[in-house]
């Protein structure tokens, strides 16, 4: 009696156990659903660390424009045909990106902008370039490939002794061994450029279709549709507009990564090319207080 009933119990315990194939089952689901959490884990992490580059971007370039519109607005006429008021030139030859329509593309345009401006007794020349970093940081010459760090520099000159010597020659007429002086503003910039407007609102795009008072100023068509200028003696436009655009900082971080031979710099620019989507544009007029 005692035989039979253990021979049953083993029996039953065969019943109430886990075969091989169930536990392969069982495992898969589980390494699926592991799986399944570990790709909605890892793609929320991707969306956090975008928002929070997004963020560090337009923080970013908001300060800088903020930084150039509070310098900008102060900008006044030195009354001298020997200084320069305001000067915007090109850097680099216009870059293009593709858009999304077939056929479409956006011009990215690299300045230096130049400007006086006055405080108390002190005339001060202050110039914004966009330049490239050497490894420690450091400017070093002009952004050549497309993307580089918008840097600011500025000196001071005593009322008395503002023609000799020329703040303009001490800002911007220096050798890229001088660069170093150049403040960093914001990196990762592939678009600067500013277009000024006279007091009717129009864009300035020679020496004569505008209602500036009378002084010197230089107005050359330069890349097709874009233009430099050089303000001298009294002239000064009514409002300057200025445009920025900065690469998110992955695409930047991976177009950086690329080597520098000159293979390597068709690939880079070509990814470049690719990457219009990646780019936060912000653009704002600056009334020129003292402009006349």
């Amino acid at each position: 009696m005692t035989a039979m009933r253990i021979v049953s119990f083993a029996r039953a315990t065969r019943h109430r156990a886990f075969t091989i194939v169930e536990l392969l089952v069982a495992v898969s689901i589980l390494t699926l659903i592991v799986v399944v959490l570990y790709g909605l884990f890892d793609q929320v992490q991707r969306a956090l660390r975008s928002n929070v580059a997004q963020v560090d971007v337009h923080e970013g370039g908001r300060a800088g424009m903020e930084l150039m519109l509070r310098e900008m607005e102060q900008m006044q006429a030195g009354n001298a045909v020997t200084n320069v008021n305001l000067l915007t030139r090109f850097t680099a030859l216009p870059s293009r990106q593709a858009l999304l329509n077939a056929g479409e593309d956006r011009t990215n345009s690299l300045e230096e902008v130049y400007f006086l401006s006055l405080l108390n007794k002190h005339w001060i020349g202050t110039g914004y370039r966009v330049l490239a970093l050497n490894a420690n940081g450091i400017p070093v010459d002009f952004a050549k490939t497309g993307v580089g760090t918008l840097c600011r520099f500025s000196l001071s000159n005593h009322v008395a002794n503002f023609r000799s010597p020329s703040l303009y020659s001490r800002v911007m007429n220096v050798a890229p061994t001088n660069f170093a002086n150049y403040q960093r503003v914001i990196d990762g910039v592939v678009h600067f450029r500013t277009r000024a407007y006279d007091h009717n609102g129009f864009l300035i795009t020679n020496n004569f279709d505008t209602n500036i008072l009378s002084g010197v100023f230089v107005v050359t068509n330069a890349f097709n549709d874009n233009i430099e200028y050089a303000f001298t003696n009294k002239a000064l436009p009514a409002t300057l507009e200025i445009e920025l655009g900065v690469l998110d900082p992955h695409i930047l971080e991976r177009f950086r990564s690329y080597p520098t031979n000159a293979t390597a710099t068709v690939v880079s620019s070509n990814y470049l090319a690719r990457q219009a989507g990646a780019i936060h544009l912000f653009q704002q007029r600056v009334p020129i207080r003292m402009a006349k």
